[in-house]
């Protein structure tokens, strides 16, 4: 973590794991309507999923009150509804 893009740069914990049948996720970090949300991939599509057949994924993402990021609980549900 960093308060600049060129750092200097701080370890603060992994974010995230990477799903079981994938060994990539690719995240991003978006706002809607002021609301972040973690988006990432895994390998889940049905029948045949794995590294190269990927399923787009989206979790609501939470920050504890120093603004660092809490850790994200990768869900096979995602959100439920954007209001």
């Amino acid at each position: 973590m960093a308060r600049s893009i060129e750092g200097p740069w701080e370890y603060k914990g992994i974010l995230n794991e990477l799903a079981g049948n994938t060994n990539t996720n690719h995240q991003a970090i978006i706002e809607y309507r002021g609301v972040p949300y973690f988006i990432y991939h895994t390998g889940g599509i049905q029948p045949f999923g794995g590294s190269f057949r990927r399923s787009v994924c989206i979790d609501r993402l939470y920050y504890h009150p120093d603004s660092t990021l809490q850790r994200v609980i990768m869900t096979s549900e995602g959100i439920q509804k954007i209001k």
